[in-house]
């Protein structure tokens, strides 16, 4: 009986050794993960915002300028680099530029079998969108005030981070563009056909 008594006693302060073991190893785990998700948002942030300021700041500098492009072609106003990081805390990442979606100003309400379903009540702004590209995946959006020009780009991991402001014509109108990285094609949606 003393044999069984020392074996059962065994077992259990094993068995509970075992589960502090995992219980500080679940603990430590969940606090490395979530420092690290605090870590990479913050430089995400930092990111965004310093995009965004270097492109109101672009913007600022170059609405004024006279300068025309001719027929079909496009003139380079004025560019800044970014100087962005190779990574984000220790992580690779990516930087996009989307420019407002002009289609969803004119939808304020619709309904579905007479039940109101949505409410667009704010016009859409272009935005830069953040995001890591390896675990955690991690996005960031914020909005870019002001800025009554298109945007489109992308910039991986600091390569290409140079912001530019165009301003081309197109069938006779000119329009103005900035464009995150190199851009060959500069796009603008003006309607959608039903």
């Amino acid at each position: 009986m003393k044999g069984q008594a020392n074996l059962i006693e065994h077992v259990l302060t094993i068995s509970f050794s075992l589960i502090i073991l995992i219980s500080v190893s679940t603990i430590i785990y969940n606090f490395y993960s979530t420092s690290i998700n605090v870590d990479v948002e913050k430089g995400l942030r930092e990111l965004s915002i310093q995009t965004v300021d270097n492109i109101i700041r672009l913007y600022k500098n170059a609405k004024g300028s006279s300068s025309q492009p001719s027929n079909s072609t496009s003139v380079l106003i004025s560019q800044l680099d970014l100087s962005l990081p190779s990574q984000v805390s220790g992580r690779n990442y990516e930087i996009y530029l989307v420019g407002a979606n002009n289609i969803w100003i004119n939808i304020i309400n619709f309904t579905v079998s007479n039940q109101n379903v949505t409410s667009v009540i704010k016009t859409p702004m272009a935005k830069v969108i953040a995001r890591t590209t390896q675990n955690p995946i991690i996005s960031i959006e914020y909005d870019i005030p002001n800025v009554d020009v298109g945007v489109q780009g992308r910039s991986a991991n600091g390569i290409n981070s140079k912001i530019s402001y165009y301003r081309y014509n197109y069938n006779g109108t000119v329009y103005d563009k900035i464009v995150l990285g190199q851009s060959d094609v500069l796009i603008d949606i003006t309607n959608m056909g039903w």
